[in-house]
């Protein structure tokens, strides 16, 4: 048989397979925790998101949350705080049994409060994540590679990041899942 119609048909009985998945909640929260310390100077920085969303008949899921940053500079005097609303749009593609190919899209829009009032953005992409289905609540992920977007505009400052890895940027979460 003919590769061009073999892997279209492996990828739909792929996806018609997840249907285990459907209708589960999901909640992701994350947390984020930097200090450096370097001739009496320091540097902390934190960030901390909780997204909250359901699997659709379509084994898409689309989550809904905010994000809260803070950055404090001891040199610098300065301590600026970032809130806002994040949304995340993913995937569950059934690799096999209990695992899952689960890539993601997602941002935030955030408020920059503090000395220096303005607004920060992030845009992401994960687009090489595996999900095991651990148990009815618990799902461990594994992610290699992404790609982030992020721009910060304050007053007289403004900084756009682009960052993409596949080898430097790996992570591993639970997601807690309930009905």
């Amino acid at each position: 048989m003919n590769s061009r119609i073999l892997l279209p048909l492996f990828l739909l009985s792929l996806t018609t397979s997840a249907q285990d998945l459907v209708g589960r909640k999901i909640v992701n929260a994350n947390l984020y925790l930097n200090a450096v310390f370097a001739d009496g100077a320091s540097k902390s920085s934190y960030s901390a998101s909780v997204l909250y969303g359901k699997v659709r008949p379509n084994n898409t899921f689309l989550a809904f949350g905010g994000v809260l940053d803070n950055i404090f500079i001891q040199n610098y005097e300065r301590n600026i705080v970032n809130f806002g609303p994040a949304v995340e749009y993913g995937k569950f593609v059934k690799l096999v049994d209990k695992f899952y190919m689960a890539p993601v899209v997602g941002g935030s829009i955030q408020g920059v409060f503090g000395d220096t009032p303005g607004i920060k953005s992030n845009i992401y992409a994960v687009p090489i994540r595996i999900m095991y289905d651990f148990s009815n609540r618990l799902m461990l992920s594994a992610s290699f590679g992404s790609v982030n977007l992020t721009t910060i505009a304050m007053q007289r400052y403004t900084s756009i990041n682009l960052n993409g890895s596949l080898t430097n940027n790996s992570s591993f979460g639970v997601f807690y899942t309930f009905k």
